[in-house]
């Protein structure tokens, strides 16, 4: 997998693993990975994501597989 950098937030943890949420049609998404360097407020994953895919910015338990959610958007292209 390629090494991609997200907020060092959006990594959650359960008792069995390390993961992200992929916003993915509206629903939430979790994505199994591991964690490498960080480098200030990111931190490297790998994982199946791909570059430009929409993450949560917070990982946590509380948003389940499935779980309809509506991204929001920050800032300007």
């Amino acid at each position: 997998y390629p090494t991609l950098f997200v907020p060092a937030s959006a990594v959650g943890n359960d008792l069995e693993r390390a993961f992200v949420i992929r916003v993915r049609n509206n629903r939430a998404e979790w994505v199994d990975v591991k964690t490498g360097v960080a480098s200030g407020n990111l931190i490297e994953v790998f994982g199946n994501l791909t570059e430009g895919e929409d993450v949560a910015v917070r990982g946590t338990d509380q948003i389940r597989p499935g779980a309809a959610v509506t991204p929001r958007i920050s800032g300007s292209k």
